[in-house]
């Protein structure tokens, strides 16, 4: 168990060293160098096909051994999921309203189930096994619905992201077997596929951003707004809603208080955002800098906020 929580922390720690390497190293006087390292498409492509390779798997385990193997069981985190993505997508939506940015309602909408994760592993491994299940679930579904998303409204565009996306996720829930190679995987996937896809999307050469216009740009009010208030307020919403009606129930392990400061976690959509971001935005570059780097903010405010209340959660277990 410790030694899970360890690499899932590490793997994190990998990851935003990852897009800080790539956002100092695009404002430096080698920014041409990593200009040209980022058309290397194929390499981002092989990345986010590993990711979402795992995404499938992980999704095939949990409806086969997991939260999802029976219907009373998978309802509180497919629709926690389904929350936690409209939400977002409705208050970006309402910044964005009539302007051509709201073409990026897609980027706030996926939490990084391997940030998450880590930031978990760092600040909330004393809380019960039932309640990172529950982040893992939703999570997963979250992504997997995104990549509906994604097959739905970016496929027809042959972007050549949105077509390794979508065939990563199906392959992995079709892989005969495919939870015996999940272990091998996953470290490869935490510590080299997802890092070098922050490396190559995570670079936002600062220049192309006018910082008068950027703290008031609908773009990243609303990509903030989404994600640090929309997707805690859609899962933890939306999970209350489905419980108290009776639709479905949480296992008896998870504790309001605990879920409440575990919900921030929710809010950072990274990865899977810069992904959305460049399917987006991607010929436009002052747009798709202002998304990336309202990404990066979010899913850091998001990270502090989760750490902190988590610390304080710990600090009520500890009086008990």
């Amino acid at each position: 168990m410790q030694k899970r929580i360890n690499k899932e922390a590490l793997g994190g720690i990998a990851l935003i060293s990852a897009a800080v390497v790539a956002l100092i190293w695009a404002n430096t006087p080698l920014a041409s160098a990593y200009e040209a390292m980022i058309h290397q498409e194929w390499i981002k492509g092989i990345a986010i096909f590993a990711f979402f390779f795992s995404i499938g798997i992980e999704l095939r385990h949990e409806i086969q051994h997991g939260s999802l193997r029976s219907a009373r069981s998978a309802i509180v985190p497919i629709f926690a999921a389904i929350g936690g993505m409209t939400v977002p997508v409705l208050i970006y939506s309402a910044f964005n309203a009539g302007l051509p940015t709201a073409a990026g309602w897609g980027v706030p909408m996926s939490t990084d189930v391997a940030f998450a994760l880590a930031v978990f592993a760092i600040a909330g491994s004393f809380l019960p096994k039932a309640i990172r299940t529950f982040v893992l679930t939703v999570a997963v579904v979250d992504d997997s619905l995104t990549i509906l998303m994604i097959a739905l409204f970016f496929a027809s565009s042959f972007h050549m992201l949105s077509l390794v996306s979508l065939a990563g996720v199906v392959l992995g829930i079709f892989m005969p077997k495919g939870e015996k190679i999940l272990p091998k995987l996953q470290p490869s996937v935490a510590f080299i596929a997802l890092p070098i896809f922050a490396l190559f999307s995570a670079g936002v050469n600062l220049a192309n951003i006018n910082f008068d216009d950027f703290s008031t740009s609908a773009i990243t009010i609303g990509i903030l707004v989404a994600m640090i208030i929309g997707k805690p307020l859609g899962v933890l919403g939306t999970t209350f809603l489905v419980t108290k009606t009776g639709l479905g129930k949480l296992p008896e392990q998870i504790k309001w208080a605990d879920l409440l400061p575990t919900g921030l976690l929710f809010g950072m959509c990274f990865t899977v955002a810069l992904l959305m971001s460049e399917l987006s935005f991607g010929e436009s570059i002052v747009e798709h800098s202002t998304a990336n780097l309202s990404v990066f903010i979010g899913s850091t405010v998001a990270a502090l906020l989760a750490t902190l209340a988590l610390t304080f959660r710990k600090r009520a277990y500890a009086k008990h």
